[in-house]
């Protein structure tokens, strides 16, 4: 367990270190992707993050069901 949390931290670290270097425009900026069938994917970072954070609530859900199903405290989200 102690790994998976320092996987989170490590993760949120990088995109708190992005952020707080971000203009009020960046949110915005487009950034691209090539999907497995050789598809020009276009984002912005607003979505990018979004996208981190919904996955990681999924997850996080997962993991405090998980925990629950044990006898043991869920995370709090």
């Amino acid at each position: 367990m102690a790994s998976l949390v320092k996987g989170l931290q490590v993760i949120w670290q990088v995109i708190q270190d992005a952020l707080s270097h971000w203009t009020i425009a960046d949110p915005y900026v487009l950034v691209y992707d090539t999907d497995e069938n050789s598809k020009k994917q276009t984002y912005t970072r607003q979505w990018v993050i979004w996208h981190l954070i919904e996955h990681d609530l999924h997850h996080g859900g997962e993991l405090s069901f998980t925990l629950g199903m044990h006898g043991l405290t869920g995370i709090d989200i």
